[in-house]
């Protein structure tokens, strides 16, 4: 459930628990295999069909939390920048978060204008910065957020160089997963919809009502199960071997 969660808060649901998304990919799946077996009356062609809908949703979903991470990382140089820039003219760490919230990038500027209002509101810091972390769901963001908890509880000691620090180290990350990413996406993306082919086959062969009655013989869905099988693995293989060992958060409850 935790990596649920995670993914949620990445993918900018975090208002949702990991038992929302169990239940609506759940009832969609039951949806989908019923129709299937309505139409198709082939047993296996509904349970893949079941599954396909639990992998494709969960695929969806990591698609959305990767591509939202992405195009938030490369707004979080210049959100460090102006951050820098606020406490070297002297505001403090509240001031300059309100001003990250009227001038910093437009995408990011609702959260933080939230977490000034927060803080203003009278809740509790700690609580404010576990808020905005989740409503970014984000390694940089998460950064960010310790590094304002250290130094809010330290006076400020070090606060600029490591924000300038920081800023170095998320560009070249940046720079870094993007050329590996070009290179290796497209190849594990043509692998998993090799996997779904066959089905695909199955049910236009299941069209013909002579070839239903074969896939519904003890024989016809052994050779379907068997293949389901020899799907999930090779569903799990592609996801594993083609992930790239990306620096996930850590800093998280």
């Amino acid at each position: 459930m935790s990596s649920l969660r995670l993914t949620l808060e990445a993918a900018g649901l975090s208002r949702y628990s990991p038992v929302h998304l169990v239940f609506a990919i759940t009832a969609a799946a039951v949806v989908v295999a019923s129709w299937v077996q309505l139409s198709f009356e082939v047993t296996g062609l509904t349970l893949f069909s079941a599954l396909a809908v639990v992998g494709l949703s969960l695929e969806a979903l990591r698609f959305r939390a990767k591509q939202r991470s992405d195009q938030l990382a490369r707004l979080w140089p210049e959100v460090l920048d102006s951050l820098h820039s606020a406490a070297s003219s002297g505001f403090g760490i509240v001031e300059s978060l309100d001003q990250l919230a009227l001038t910093g990038p437009e995408r990011v500027r609702i959260v933080f204008r939230e977490l000034v209002d927060r803080l203003d509101s009278g809740y509790g810091f700690d609580t404010s910065l576990d808020w905005f972390k989740a409503q970014f769901g984000q390694l940089q963001s998460d950064r960010l957020v310790e590094l304002i908890r250290i130094t809010h509880r330290m006076g400020g000691v070090g606060y600029l160089d490591s924000l300038r620090e920081q800023a170095i180290r998320t560009r070249s990350e940046i720079a870094l997963w993007g050329e590996l990413e070009s290179k290796q996406g497209w190849v594990s993306g043509t692998a998993k919809l090799a996997i779904i082919a066959p089905w695909v086959i199955v049910a236009i062969l299941s069209v013909r009502a002579e070839n239903v009655e074969i896939y519904n013989t003890p024989e016809g869905t052994q050779v379907l199960v068997a293949g389901l099988l020899v799907s999930l693995i090779a569903y799990r293989l592609v996801s594993f071997l083609g992930s790239l060992s990306k620096p996930s958060r850590v800093l998280t409850k």
